[in-house]
């Protein structure tokens, strides 16, 4: 199948979505975008229809496939709070809904965190079952919900954070994973995050080959999360790119800055995948 290249729309104005008509005519060798789930660009309940009509239609004149980053900010699949667990798999049905009228093949979602004030107490062990529980039964509940519509959901795995995360290997990735064992689940691996952990990036691909849904490609300095375009960091896109595992699966750059999306696709030609 070959190289399934894609881009993250960092955009923040609806009108800014256009853009992408000049990407994918310049560079025909992108295959997909992913939207990126924050207010106020697409967010349930805050994003106008209108603005999601108009988003469909600029799509339709391109020959693009989609796929969505669910919110991470102001939500936790992990959290302790039965009442706050519901919230979230309701907020994220919606995204399942928006999935399906984009007809995006995956949403993509973080695992959450249990709060260090949790992870520091006597009752450590007790806390984090509730939360392993509660992330386990949201992400069961939702893998029904979108096997429904059509949608995959793809969990992803965190980078290096205060709090305690439940997926940030690909141990804990893979073991979740093989727990839930249900057909509309699957993985995101994260290079850069498991960079930013110290992981050997060639033995997490092969690992989580099975469960592989997508991949995001961003670069950084070892430091922090900083999303940078392939060429701009410490990480060696060029061996990722040609590992087989990567073959077929749709490989989403995930750079914050418009401009080195464009130098990165400029690489990418100039290293010849642009194919």
């Amino acid at each position: 199948m070959g190289l399934q290249l894609g881009a993250t729309v960092f955009f923040n104005r609806p009108e800014e979505f256009e853009m992408i008509l000049k990407v994918v005519q310049k560079y025909p060798f992108v295959q997909y975008i992913e939207f990126r789930g924050e207010a106020p660009f697409f967010f349930p309940g805050i994003t106008p229809q209108s603005d999601f009509k108009f988003y469909r239609e600029v799509l339709s004149r391109t020959p693009l496939k989609t796929t969505i980053h669910t919110t991470m900010y102001d939500i936790n699949l992990a959290t302790l709070n039965p009442r706050i667990k519901e919230a979230n798999i309701k907020s994220y049905k919606e995204y399942i809904d928006l999935a399906a009228y984009f007809e995006s093949e995956i949403i993509v979602l973080h695992d959450g965190e249990v709060y260090q004030e949790f992870a520091r107490s006597p009752r450590r062990e007790e806390f984090l079952q509730i939360a392993e529980r509660h992330l386990i039964e949201t992400l069961v509940e939702l893998a029904d919900y979108g096997q429904q519509k059509g949608v995959k959901v793809a969990l992803e795995n965190a980078p290096p954070q205060k709090h305690v995360s439940l997926v940030w290997n690909a141990e804990n990735h893979t073991a979740m994973l093989q727990k839930i064992n249900h057909p509309n689940l699957g993985a995101l691996f994260d290079v850069a995050h498991a960079f930013l952990h110290g992981l050997d990036i060639p033995e997490y691909l092969e690992a989580i080959h099975p469960y592989l849904l997508e991949i995001h490609a961003h670069n950084n300095m070892g430091e922090k999360d900083d999303h940078l375009g392939l060429p701009n960091g410490k990480i060696d896109y060029l061996s990722i790119l040609k590992h087989p595992v990567v073959d077929g699966v749709p490989f989403i750059m995930e750079i914050r800055s418009y401009d080195e999306v464009i130098h990165t696709l400029e690489w990418l030609k100039a290293h010849g995948f642009a194919e």
